[in-house]
């Protein structure tokens, strides 16, 4: 199934821009100036906003989901009417369009170098309690995101058979049980000793995920315990200066991420990365 999607999606991509060149070169045929970097523009632009229009259907409508678009429209626009943009208010737009979109990309390396170096510490934690981070579920079953963190937990677990797992998050609008207790099922059910695993289905925000999962390690394990915790790849970072902020010393192991919405994902990480540090949260 997840094939036949990355081909629907590729395929798709690949028909708008194909659309989009052929447009250009009838567009340029009948005399038209359109040069090769307003092409590269517009393709990009289109690109983006019918990324948006798609991941809209196979997603939980977030502020990832839109921020391509919010990308993309300014880069059509800019396309279509370069070559007025000489002078006057459409000239000061254009160079406020170009410090934008520099300003986001500053932002996006350095808070992708960020996500990519958190990520990789934890690659050979030695921790007493793993904590696995919530996620929405549909009814009582685990999503595509939630699956791969708990089977990341499952693979830490049965290479370290000394560690307990707290699973953490209450319920939300929408779900029939409490994540945790649907993350206890699917752990139970892949084979893990249900004695190993502690429902922790209060939290509602990763700040409360680790306040209450602490609470259950410290009495189960000690306060000395050593932690990791579980979440998606792009969040371990933001979830790691979280748990520091409250005096929680946790290690995070990335869980692979839901393919197609990597690049939504990612932008709505900058933005929250961006918001934490703002607040002073991280």
């Amino acid at each position: 199934m997840y094939t036949r999607w990355r081909l629907y999606i590729l395929a798709v991509f690949l028909t708008i821009v194909a659309i989009m060149m052929l447009g250009c070169r009838i567009w340029r045929k009948r005399g038209h100036t359109f040069s090769a970097f307003r092409e590269a523009l517009l393709i990009v632009g289109v690109v983006l906003i019918v990324e948006t229009l798609i991941i809209s259907t196979l997603s939980n409508f977030n502020l990832g989901v839109i921020l391509p678009a919010f990308f993309g429209v300014p880069l059509v626009f800019v396309a279509l009417v370069l070559p007025h943009m000489l002078s006057g208010a459409l000239a000061f737009l254009k160079w406020l369009i170009v410090a934008c979109y520099a300003v986001a990309f500053v932002i996006f390396i350095v808070c992708g170098a960020l996500m990519v170096h958190a990520a990789n510490e934890g690659e050979h934690v030695e921790a007493d309690a793993v904590i696995v981070l919530g996620a929405a579920v549909h009814g009582d079953k685990v999503t595509w995101v939630l699956e791969n963190r708990l089977n990341t937990a499952i693979e830490y677990l049965e290479s370290h058979p000394d560690a307990i797992c707290v699973v953490s998050g209450g319920q939300g609008a929408g779900e029939s049980v409490t994540e945790a207790s649907a993350m206890k099922k699917y752990m139970v059910e892949s084979g893990i000793d249900e004695e190993r695993i502690y429902t922790e289905e209060r939290a509602t925000n990763t700040n409360e995920n680790f306040m209450y999962s602490k609470e259950i390690i410290d009495e189960v394990v000690g306060e000395n315990a050593r932690i990791a915790f579980v979440t998606t790849d792009f969040h371990v970072y933001r979830a790691g200066r979280v748990a520091a902020a409250q005096g929680v010393d946790a290690v995070g192991i990335p869980a692979d991420d839901v393919w197609y919405l990597r690049l939504n994902n990612f932008l709505r990480e900058c933005v929250g990365i961006c918001v934490y540090a703002l607040r002073g949260d991280i």
